[in-house]
This record gives structure tokens, sequence and C-alpha cells, in this order.
């Protein structure tokens, strides 16, 4: 069946984004959980919009169909270099792996596509505000933008590739100091015009940047904690000025930077990956330190039947919903391979309990 057939889930939305920050500020509990998804294909939009996605007002009413009390805003430095390289690759009969900067030379050598904006040179970022004040004038009563930034970390080993980082945390740390603090800097000049911009329309802040695997983190704890960390915390600070909550976004197992995050002022984790991490481990071990988001597995979503979806979200919200502090959604990105008939029942499902 083609998602265009499928449609919107049949739901009386009524965004109430007050609703959604209660639940992820573990104020208070709420039978049908707020629903969460973080970036969400164009097909599964346009599938309930019925029609193609052209603007932020677009996004808004999608987003609405869809059962969120939010829109997901996302903010970006440029990074043309790496976009060239991986065009490359992609061209390339034997991919060489993405090398642009190995030593500090190599990135003093030249001007980078984000580092106008890490001096403060936002013209780069019009079309973000611009999408911005298409979402901020379309929002219906009771729905808010979830302002979301990334990378600063993935950004920096994508730069160098992942074994020549590896090796320049012990040879060359002041190379990862230097490229990380430059993309922080962008990121975070960018975002913070955007925060002031957006005013009250925004109602959460996001950070996703994959640090971990399966099994454990990507790198040791203290690498985080000297080079990353201090970063997220900017962004933390800066949501926390307008009053905005600070949602993070990693794929893996992150138990050994839990006691990090809570004390950045982290206040939700996302996405819950099932092999990698226990929901219940994290309520129990850190108990009224963290909203949790996601955890519907993503692998079901794409090859299971609607009928095995509608059991698993239902078994995951009567568990992990007890006392509150869950959002259900994909336990990833909610990519094109999702079926489209299986998100939206995960949908109906979750908004069935306020039957």
């Amino acid at each position: 069946m083609s998602t265009a057939s499928i449609g919107r889930p049949r739901i009386d939305p009524r965004p109430d984004f007050a609703r959604f920050r209660q639940t992820l500020l573990l104020e208070q509990a709420f039978k049908r959980p707020p629903l969460f998804d973080f970036i969400i294909d164009h097909t599964h939009l346009e599938a309930v919009l019925g029609r193609p996605v052209r603007d932020g007002g677009d996004m808004v009413e999608a987003y609405r169909l869809a059962g969120f009390d939010y829109v997901q805003l996302m903010s970006y430095c440029p990074m043309d270099e790496l976009r060239a390289r991986y065009a490359e690759e992609k061209a390339a009969s034997q991919p060489a792996g993405v090398r642009l900067i190995t030593t500090v030379e190599e990135y003093r050598a030249r001007r980078w596509s984000w580092q106008a904006m890490a001096e403060g040179d936002l013209s780069r970022h019009e079309p973000v505000f611009a999408r911005l004040e298409e979402m901020r004038a379309a929002l219906p009563q009771g729905m808010k933008i979830l302002a979301q930034t990334a990378d600063i970390f993935t950004f920096a080993w994508e730069l160098m590739g992942f074994t020549e980082f590896c090796l320049a945390t012990y040879e060359t740390p002041e190379l990862i100091e230097t490229l990380m603090s430059s993309i922080a800097a962008a990121q975070t000049n960018s975002f913070r015009e955007v925060l002031r911009r957006g005013g009250d329309s925004i109602g959460a802040i996001m950070y996703s940047d994959d640090i971990a695997y399966t099994e454990g983190l990507m790198l040791a704890p203290d690498f985080f904690r000297d080079f990353l960390f201090k970063h997220m915390k900017q962004l933390i600070d800066l949501g926390a000025a307008h009053g905005l909550p600070f949602i993070y976004h990693s794929d893996g197992r992150l138990y050994q930077v839990f006691d990090d995050l809570a004390a950045l002022g982290v206040r939700a984790i996302q996405p819950l990956e099932p092999k990698s991490m226990d929901p219940l481990e994290i309520k129990r071990r850190w108990p009224g330190k963290f909203c949790l988001l996601g955890n519907i597995d993503l692998d079901l979503m794409a090859r299971g039947s609607i009928e095995a979806v509608e059991r698993h979200v239902r078994e995951r919200v009567e568990t992990l919903n007890v006392g509150g502090g869950y959002m259900p959604g994909v336990s990833n990105t909610v990519p094109y391979y999702v079926n489209h008939a299986n998100w939206v029942r995960m949908i109906e499902t979750v908004y069935s309990f306020e039957s």
C-alpha cells in the first residue's frame, strides 16, 4: 500500500505544548503521553499533508495533523566541504574516505565554510531564519517550535576521518580543540539568533550528536568531558536564559555519561534504541533526572506488521509511562523506509490512551 493511500492518522489533533512541557520536566503524568519524533522524512509528512511540503507553514500543518505538539526547526552551520567530498566519493569507484583536515597547518591554510558564522557573520543562515518566520506565522494555538542544532563532535571527526581523529586525540589534541571550538562557535552564534528571533514561539531546544555505539561510547568518557560537553553547556545555558528545556539525541549506550548529562542540565534523552539501553534501568538508576523519548523499535516500524507495531507501542506506553516521564516515538529518526502505515498506527495507538 502506498503512503499516499494511507495518509494521515485517524485522530483529533489538539496541540498542547504546555502538556508537552509538563511531561518533559517530569511535572505531571498524563494517561496519553505526548508523541516525540526527530527528523521525520518528508515522504511521511507529505503523506499526512496530502501534498508536497513547500514551506514552513506546510511543516507546521503536517506535524499538527500527525498529532505532535511541536514542529521541528533544524539550524545547522554550513559544511560545504563535507557535502562536496561525499558527492565525490559517491561518484568514485573507490572512495578514499574523508580526510580534509589532518594537521593544524591544514586547518589554518584555508577558510572553511562555517568560519564566517563562527566569527558572527550569519548571512548564510538567512534560509533558516526565513523558515523560522514561516513557522511562526503558521503556528496554531497550543503549538510551539522545537529548535534543533547538531554535530559539533560528528562534523569534526567527519572532516578528519575517524581513525585520524582518534589518533589526534593523543598526538595533536590542540587540533581537536581548535576544530571543535570553531564548529561550536558557528552553531552557537546561529542558534542564539534563532532563539532571539523565535521568541516565545520556541518551546524547547534540542541538540543531536551521536557519541556512542550499541555497546558503549565511541571514545573514552573523558574525551567528551574535555572536548564536547562544555559546548553543549553553552547551548543549554542559551536555552535556560529563555526558559527552554534541553533535549539530547545520541544513538547508542550512554550509561557512562548520564551523570555528566544530568549535571549539564539535559532534561530528556532520545531515541533510546532498544538494543542499546533499557529505559527502566535509566528510571531506576537516575530517578527524576530525565524524560525518556523514543524506544519504539525502528526495525519493527520498518518491517513488522501493523498488529505487531500496535502491540509493541501499547506495551511500551503501559510500561514506561507509569508515573509519566515518557514520550513514545521511533527509536532513531523516522526515515523513508519506515512503513508509513506502521508509523500511522503508532500515532493512533498512542492517541487511543486518552479514550
